[in-house]
């Protein structure tokens, strides 16, 4: 029942695919309590079944800590709807880190936000603001909401080469 993974230590460095499990491992103070072994390559689906694994045995889990491979909207949802406080390194963690990132005029992050009316300031101090909401359904079946913001108008902006790849005078975003 193995499934063929890229493992880590594959000393060819050539992205070699073998039969493999993702195995996770459960501690408290240092001492393992719990274990599940699957044939499912990514850590976020495994989460949910070992989770409810965990709290047949233990019902008063009160906080998890994860790596960034576990991190998706799935999974926060699940552990706060069962009481849980997650500590989840976000997969953007180290990106976010860099110059180069931190620079990009393109990224939301680094963007002006007003929360009141739900709108982004592009580096150009035009709005970006809501034009739809899109739903999403991943491949476990869980459906998530995107909102999808768009530049009232680009039209002889200075930075748009820098800030989008969209054809026209419009910015689209999406968060």
């Amino acid at each position: 029942e193995a499934t063929f993974m890229r493992m880590k230590e594959d000393h060819m460095l050539n992205g070699q695919l073998k039969p493999g499990y993702n195995v996770n491992v459960a501690t408290v103070s240092e001492y393992i309590v719990g274990t599940y072994v699957s044939s499912d390559r990514t850590d976020t689906k495994t989460t949910i079944p070992f989770m409810e694994k965990l709290m047949k045995s233990y019902t008063a889990i009160e906080r998890v800590v994860y790596d960034s491979g576990y991190e998706s909207e799935e999974v926060y949802s699940y552990l706060r709807e069962k009481g849980q406080l997650p500590y989840i390194k976000p997969q953007t963690y180290e990106k976010w880190k860099k110059r180069s990132f931190k620079q990009d005029i393109s990224k939301r992050e680094n963007m002006g936000y007003d929360q009141e009316s739900d709108t982004y300031i592009c580096h150009a101090g035009k709005e970006l603001r809501v034009i739809y909401l899109k739903k999403q359904r991943s491949k476990s079946g869980y459906e998530s909401e995107v909102t999808v913001y768009e530049c009232e108008d680009c039209t002889g902006c200075p930075y748009k080469e820098k800030c989008t790849k969209a054809k026209g005078n419009k910015r689209f975003g999406e968060a």
